[in-house]
């Protein structure tokens, strides 16, 4: 496959791509809501939360970067930058992942979620434990593709372009 094929399949899993971005974006909205009790004052005090925002912020920003680049068949000059921003991305969102997981494992086993969250003694509206699944879900799911568009990525920023076709030319003689 040539470098114009690795580019159509790198725009391809990208626009696939942002499925699990959806469900990170979901779930993280809605544990906002439950946490914050929809105040943006509390917002500010959940320091972590603001981490998974800028994750996933970053993330729909690489995602449609990935594709403009791919529509102007750039990835030749720019696929380092995307693979090492992905790279960085995939690792912040594999840590909160990590921990969003362990906290999930902690209310499974009967901790009280608020303190399990961070906010002790506060009563926390809706479901935050099928939020904490979501959000967890999306993480994992987004580092995966993360990895997947790297490679894919390598590929298109890497491989030769495509020569003519070359067809037998008889030689000239004088």
């Amino acid at each position: 496959m040539g470098s114009k094929g690795w580019t159509i399949a790198t725009a391809i899993a990208a626009i696939i791509a942002f499925a699990p971005w959806a469900i990170y974006l979901a779930g993280l909205g809605k544990l906002t809501d439950v946490l914050t009790h929809r105040s943006f004052t509390g917002a500010l005090k959940q320091v972590i939360v603001m981490l998974e925002w800028y994750t996933v912020s970053a993330q729909f920003i690489n995602l449609v970067l990935i594709i403009i680049a791919c529509l102007a068949r750039s990835l030749r000059r720019t696929h380092s930058m995307f693979v090492m921003f992905l790279a960085v991305n995939s690792a912040l969102i594999i840590v909160r992942a990590t921990e969003r997981i362990s906290q999930i494992n902690l209310i499974d086993d009967g901790q009280d979620a608020a303190t399990v969250l961070g906010v002790p003694g506060t009563t926390l509206a809706g479901k935050p434990l099928q939020y904490l699944r979501a959000e967890a879900c999306g993480q994992v799911a987004s580092a995966t593709f993360n990895f997947l568009l790297a490679i894919l990525i390598g590929f298109a920023g890497t491989v030769p372009e495509e020569q003519g076709q070359l067809s037998y030319q008889p030689p000239v003689t004088v």
